[in-house]
């Protein structure tokens, strides 16, 4: 923020109905504050803001020390979840601060510290535990459900599981079925599905994928469906890139692309962007989530509804750890179909 010196402004005559206690507001706000698009106004003072709203891919360490050097400047970085695990924690961990109750986060990346971790949730005597994408197998369901014999759980999944604790799960079925409605509606035949390597949802999503397009009688072909590394990661954008330029470089054209999540989105429209073709009016892109991403490059996407997952995941460890009833509830949450500009009819 960027200090325009002690200019003062003209002050309009404020018209009172009721008596203020103007001790008590100057004990609030010693200085009335007034938040524009670009100024604020603090008290009798004018200051400038002065924004950057997009960063290079790439900066060199230390970057922002120049910028602090600025006479009476105020540096701040406001970084958003990018993921959707990432928006389910901020907002679980916001609706428990409304409560005023602790919440520990704990984040694994492979089964091994999930079991340490679980183990450690134990061992520290929480009243309760949301566990969120958990890892697959008959193994680690057994262990879902002998864990929650001694602590109250929520467990927030994707895969089909006969689990004997609360649970959420996000119908995928529905929402991938609804994609590809959209997209014949809109008279796309040939369309491409972009996915990880490996994964349940993304298996899921090929799978409706495939049976959709058969029944209209054009199956894909096996170089139709794109496969990526890394793609729960930033670096998942450029493993999309690259293996979405392979698939294009092999003279295969579709009409419609469909990434199974956001970041993969962002690899094939860098894709799209080398190989000269716009969006939508060369080539329809659709993408799953619903993140920060989908909204600000204004793709057409399935909601995963994040925000609802976590107020139920709430609700349903409140009702795990205050409730008579020690019988396990069952949640599906139905994603919605978001429609942007990132499609066309053809």
């Amino acid at each position: 923020m960027e200090n325009n010196g002690n200019r003062l402004l003209n002050k309009t005559k404020d018209i009172e109905t009721m008596p203020i206690n103007q001790e008590l507001l100057n004990l609030i706000a010693p200085q009335g504050i007034e938040i524009k698009s670009s100024r604020v106004q603090m008290g009798e003072f004018l200051s400038k803001i002065q924004y950057v709203s997009g960063y290079p891919s790439r900066v060199n360490i230390g970057w922002l020390l120049n910028l602090k050097d600025i006479p009476n400047t105020i540096v701040s970085l406001v970084i958003t979840p990018i993921e959707d695990v990432q928006a389910f924690v901020e907002g679980v961990s916001n609706l428990f601060s409304e409560q005023n109750a602790l919440c520990y986060t704990l984040c694994c990346t492979n089964i091994e510290e999930e079991y340490r971790g679980l183990l450690d949730v134990v061992s520290r005597g929480f009243a309760g535990a949301i566990l969120h994408d958990l890892a697959e197998g008959v193994a680690l369901i057994e262990l879902y459900n002998r864990l929650c014999r001694k602590l109250p759980l929520v467990i927030v999944h994707s895969f089909p599981a006969d689990l004997d604790c609360n649970s959420i799960t996000v119908n995928q079925e529905k929402g991938m079925k609804d994609a590809m409605a959209y997209l014949l509606g809109l008279g796309h035949r040939k369309i491409a599905y972009v996915a990880g390597e490996a994964g349940y949802s993304f298996k899921l999503k090929e799978k409706i994928w495939q049976e959709e397009l058969e029944k209209i009688g054009l199956p894909p072909q096996k170089q139709d469906s794109i496969k990526a590394a890394n793609t729960d990661f930033i670096s998942g954008i450029d493993t999309s890139r690259r293996e979405v330029l392979k698939y294009f470089e092999n003279g295969n054209r579709p009409t419609a692309i469909f990434t199974a999540n956001d970041i993969m989105a962002l690899g094939t429209l860098a894709a799209l962007n080398e190989l000269g073709l716009r969006v939508p009016d060369d080539i329809s892109l659709m993408s799953h989530d619903n993140t920060m991403f989908a909204k600000t490059y204004n793709l057409t996407c399935i909601d995963m509804k994040i925000k609802s997952v976590g107020i139920a995941a709430v609700d349903l460890l409140e009702y795990a750890v205050h409730g008579s009833d020690s019988t396990p509830r069952h949640i599906t949450i139905s994603p919605e179909l978001v429609i942007r500009t990132s499609c066309k009819a053809i």
